[in-house]
């Protein structure tokens, strides 16, 4: 029985209806094959993946860890350690996930015990191939302090004897030659800072590096290992290896016959890559300075702190450095002979080191450098983008003679401001107590030329050093506008409430009874309204309300945030506000017209406070 055309087309149109009614019946559309496995995605998938298991070092500042086994989620280590550990299981599964996960293991190392500093040596003697793969490097030990030393000496005695041939870069393995020939006691002091000189110069690539320096006069600065780094650049034919080609030839024999004929390819270079630099002062030592007379053993040091001029050989041989971090400095920063004696226009007239011309950024955490010292950074390096200071508690500077506060030194921070900081972006500078050193700032102890920084865009500064401490800064504030003491381009501007004479009160305010704080609270009524209507009228000239001045030029026009930091919480807290779960709730009705204005301007307003712990502790 024959169909027709016409009926085909009919039941064809009958069952498509069908299939598209009956999920059943719809035709199956074969499909990609899923991956099964990992080693089924794409290379540069995987690469992903395992690029996000690379950690990040911890804050500088952060002390080694105890006990790996101990830390909780909370621990700046926890999460570094998770993911190395995730990274080195990955290297014990297979051949294939080792060579892929290797790179990503060696990226980023941390030096936290003198087995580690041991250990990554004889891989790097043994398996040369593994130095280009590390970008970050981290030593979380004291090189000098003897109980390193012993424990290093020890460990490098009992892997000697089994330390594999390997084809390392020749100025390693000499130098691994001559500590096996040599273990005498005369060497006890130089091994550490020599294995970690070798693992520094061998990992050609590093990016980052942070080492830990001692911060007492008991543990000796890394002299070694300056001497070894001059060493080893000697293999190459740069500027660096050049200079120190010409130093070692400049001492006596002994050091001259360290430089070799050899010279290796250029593409292993060591320390060309390196663009941050942290010195960290050993966080296990508590500062001696902030010890009462009976916890002292002995006299108490003249120096606290790491001497970052001890290491100007270091910052010599890095030419891509841009970033230099230091922790608990000493203080000083001079780097030329004899400058800390020099005063007036004698200071200022003395040549620049080119060693930091090239730093672009700067932060100083937990510092005790005064003004002059900020103003000698800045003279040494004038292309600085970047100042970043975070004062460490002092009593006073005594390095510092009291004087004339209407009156400002030749080398003062205003001044170095002023002839080297014209190409500043973000600058951030506190104290907690300039009393006495006022000279030191400025006029006044005021910054007077911060509107001739047309760089800064990011700026956090304390009132005093706008207008003088108080009463005569409170008087100023009600007559110069805060617009017109500011760098004029400022994008983000964080404005501090503090003066000098607050430090009493910030340290006492926690002991204060209910009638203390009520009377403190009624006589700075004044100075809040003050304050309030300071903000109000940078408001009033600043985002979409700034007006073209005198000669066209604008003045705040590119303001986005303005954050105002309280740390005298009781000036601005009534009694009978303590105890609300939400500080800033307290300030909503203070603030409300301030902020309501910055918002009709297009420009964020932000309240942060701190207080002491105790203050804390009080008012839960």
């Amino acid at each position: 029985m024959s169909t027709s055309p016409r009926s085909v087309k009919k039941r064809k149109a009958s069952d498509m209806a069908d299939t598209e009614s009956d999920p059943q019946r719809r035709l199956e559309i074969p499909a990609s094959p899923k991956p099964t496995s990992i080693m089924d995605l794409p290379p540069e998938l995987v690469n992903q993946i395992l690029d996000h298991l690379v950690p990040n070092l911890p804050e500088i500042g952060e002390p080694a860890p105890e006990a790996y086994d101990k830390l909780v989620r909370q621990d700046p280590w926890y999460d570094f350690t998770r993911r190395r550990s995730a990274l080195r299981n990955l290297c014990l599964v297979s051949h294939f996930f080792a060579d892929l996960a290797r790179p990503y293991l060696y990226h980023t190392i941390a030096i936290t015990s003198e087995d580690v500093l041991v250990l990554l040596f004889r891989t790097i003697t043994e398996n040369p191939d593994c130095c280009g793969w590390t970008r970050a490097l981290s030593c979380h030990m004291t090189l000098t302090n003897t109980r390193v030393l012993r424990k290093t000496t020890r460990c490098l005695n009992k892997l000697l004897p089994t330390w594999r041939e390997g084809k390392g870069l020749p100025f390693v393995t000499d130098y691994l030659e001559v500590r096996r020939a040599n273990r005498g006691p005369q060497d006890h002091y130089e091994i550490a800072q020599g294995i970690l000189c070798m693992t520094i110069t061998a990992l050609y690539k590093l990016e980052t590096l942070l080492l830990q320096l001692p911060a007492i006069e008991d543990d000796r600065d890394y002299f070694e290992l300056l001497g070894c780094l001059r060493m080893a650049m000697t293999y190459f034919n740069t500027d660096e290896g050049e200079k120190s080609r010409g130093y070692l030839a400049s001492l006596s024999e002994h050091y001259s016959i360290m430089i070799h004929d050899r010279r290796e390819p250029e593409a292993l270079t060591p320390l060309r890559h390196l663009t941050t630099l942290l010195l960290q002062g050993d966080p296990s030592v508590e500062d001696p300075t902030t010890l009462d007379e009976d916890d002292l053993d002995g006299d108490p040091p003249e120096v606290f702190g790491v001497q970052t001029r001890h290491y100007l050989p270091l910052l010599e041989l890095l030419p891509a450095l841009t970033t230099l971090e230091v922790s608990t400095d000493d203080g000083l920063f001079t780097f030329l002979e004899n400058e800390e004696e020099l005063t007036g226009i004698l200071a200022m007239a003395m040549p620049t080191s080119s060693t930091l011309s090239h730093v672009k950024h700067v932060y100083l955490h937990s510092s005790v450098a005064d003004p002059r010292n900020i103003g000698r950074l800045l003279r040494h390096a004038p292309d600085l983008e970047t100042l970043y200071m975070f004062p460490r508690r002092v009593d006073s500077f005594h390095r510092i003679p009291p004087q004339d506060a209407t009156q400002a030194d030749h080398d003062c921070l205003d001044q170095a401001l002023e002839k080297y900081g014209k190409k500043l972006k973000h600058l951030d500078l506190n104290w907690f107590d300039c009393q006495g050193s006022e000279a030191s700032i400025g006029v006044g102890g005021r910054l007077s030329t911060l509107p001739q920084l047309k760089e800064v865009e990011k700026l956090c500064i304390q009132f005093v050093m706008l207008y003088g401490d108080l009463p005569t800064g409170e008087h100023m504030m009600q007559q110069r506008p805060v617009a017109d003491l500011l760098p004029p381009n400022l994008v983000e501007l964080t404005l501090e409430d503090w003066w000098w004479e607050s430090l009493d009160d910030f340290d006492t305010f926690y002991r204060w009874s209910d009638e203390q704080k009520e009377k403190h609270y009624r006589e700075k009524k004044e100075y809040r309204e003050t304050v309030l209507d300071m903000f109000k009228a940078l408001a009033a000239v600043a985002g979409r309300n700034a007006k073209p001045g005198r000669y066209d030029d604008y003045k705040m026009h590119k303001l986005k945030r303005v954050r105002f930091f309280i740390r005298t919480l009781p000036t601005w807290l009534p009694v009978e506000g303590k105890g609300s779960p939400l500080v800033e709730e307290l300030f909503i009705e203070l603030f409300q017209d301030v902020r309501e204005l910055f918002g009709k301007a297009d420009v964020e307003f932000v309240l942060d406070v701190d207080q002491p712990l105790e203050m804390e502790e009080e008012m839960q």
